[in-house]
Formats: structure tokens, sequence, C-alpha cells
């Protein structure tokens, strides 16, 4: 079997959306590059589309890893949300593999990051 072939190697994420309130909340599990970014940034539209709180939130405690394309797509969903008045908090926790990237680009001096969903919410 070749890597190409092997099932771990295949990109996965999953969001779930739900609602706090008024403000929808996507939550993101598994890992955001090249095969997956663009789901995160259509996830974020339709949360924005949703949310009826003046903002949205984006969980992103449960991400394994954070490439390139995921940080241009977090960039791209900030984008979204700041044009249309409805910032976007992304909630981070402690989680190396997406704190990592965020620092060594110094994407986290221009996003709203939190330590939690509940911290993000009541901000």
């Amino acid at each position: 079997m070749t890597e190409g072939n092997d099932a771990s190697s295949v990109s996965r994420v999953e969001i779930e959306h739900r609602m706090a309130g008024e403000v929808a909340v996507m939550a993101v599990t598994g890992k955001v590059d090249h095969a997956t970014a663009h789901q995160l940034v259509e996830a974020v539209r339709t949360g924005l589309d949703c949310t009826r709180g003046g903002f949205c939130v984006l969980d992103l405690t449960a991400v394994q890893f954070l490439g390139g394309h995921g940080l241009s797509a977090l960039l791209k969903a900030a984008r979204a949300a700041e044009n249309r008045q409805q910032p976007l908090r992304i909630a981070v926790d402690h989680n190396r593999p997406v704190i990592r990237p965020l620092e060594i680009t110094g994407l986290e001096e221009f996003l709203a990051l939190y330590h939690s969903v509940e911290e993000a919410l009541q901000a």
C-alpha cells in the first residue's frame, strides 16, 4: 500500500455548528490543511449568516493540525466577519498545533483569540 492510499494520511475535518443563545459557534475537529481549509471558511460564512449576537465564535481547541492553508483560511474568515461587522472570536485554549503556527507567523496579533468558548462568549 502506498502512502497516498493510506487512510490515515487523508485530511479530515469535522465542523459542528450550534447556537449559544444568539451567537453561532463552530467547533472544528481534525486537520485544517490544503484539503480542508475551504470547509473552515464556509463554516464561518454559515455561522455569520446564522448569528444574531453580533459576532461568531470559532472553536479550534480540538484541531490536531493547522497548516499554511489553514492559517490563510483563518485570515479569510476573519476578514469576511470584519466586513460584515460581525467579529470572529477564536477559541484556541493551549492547543499547541494551533498556537504555535499562530505565534510563528505573528497572526495572534491580528486575530481575536480566547482561551475557551465560554471566555469568547463573555468577552
